[in-house]
């Protein structure tokens, strides 16, 4: 069965490094499209499908985020080279769970992160329970409908109540996942493992980004795992919610941006 990861490159860069773009939960890359043209063209950036979501296969094996992070790895390998410049990987929600996940099994992969809207503790209990619920139910119904309600649940209230297009394009992007996949993803979510020790122990560049009215990842635990990491930069996105780079694409990557310069440079 072929496992790889569905890849989209949104820049090709100029040498300074390879930017890696992780999508959240019940969607695909595509909610990147209106942040990662900001990215700096210095950069090359590159969106991937977590498995069973957009364009990639749902792999062999039980679901977890360890799985996850295995083909993302793949992914990342296969970019290092000796020109390559440094590798950052950004993960929004589920794809912040994804990029722990890989800090925590192959850190050396990564020259640093950018966490957005996410967490680093496992689920309690009264959660996990609801993401099997919900898995089962999506199985059910043959149908990602169960969780269309994260169109809306996902975003500030501001952006509900002025941006109808902003909760069209997300409604577009959960109903076109295929039950199966949005099942898998609920279930390795939930079988998770706190990645607290994981990012103190993370001792390269890292950004956290948090949308100021995000209800699901709020500010106040984003800041906590910013005072995780030694030198973390935080940064608080105003008027938007979980989705940041959807709501606020532009201020997204001009946080992103002064990340990479500060951490990085360019590379000449």
């Amino acid at each position: 069965m072929n496992e790889s990861l569905h890849v989209t490159e949104y820049n090709p860069g100029n040498g300074a490094g390879t930017l890696v773009l992780l999508h959240g939960f019940p969607v695909d890359h595509r909610m990147w499209d209106a942040c990662a043209p900001f990215v700096s063209a210095e950069w090359r950036v590159l969106g991937v499908d977590l498995p069973g979501l957009g364009e990639s296969p749902i792999p062999e094996g039980e679901p977890s985020l360890d799985q996850s992070a295995r083909l993302v790895a793949e992914v990342i390998v296969g970019l290092k080279g000796p020109d390559s410049g440094p590798l950052i990987c950004a993960g929004l929600s589920m794809g912040g769970y994804v990029a722990q996940a890989i800090m925590r099994v192959n850190p050396d992969l990564l020259d640093g992160v950018v966490l957005l809207d996410t967490r680093v503790t496992a689920d309690a209990a009264g959660p996990r329970e609801s993401r099997f619920k919900v898995a089962a139910e999506v199985e059910r119904l043959g149908s990602s409908e169960p969780v269309m309600g994260m169109a809306t649940a996902t975003l500030s209230e501001e952006t509900v109540e002025e941006r109808p297009d902003i909760v069209e394009f997300m409604q577009t992007l959960i109903r076109s996942q295929s039950a199966a996949g949005v099942a898998w993803s609920q279930r390795a979510m939930a079988s998770r493992e706190d990645s607290t020790e994981v990012v103190k122990a993370f001792a390269k560049p890292t950004l956290i980004i948090v949308g100021e009215d995000d209800t699901i990842s709020p500010p106040d635990v984003m800041m906590q795992i910013a005072r995780l990491v030694p030198g973390a930069r935080a940064e608080v996105i105003a008027h938007a919610g979980h989705m940041s780079p959807v709501e606020q694409p532009a201020a997204v990557a001009e946080v992103i941006n002064a990340f990479l310069v500060d951490s990085f440079g360019t590379k000449n």
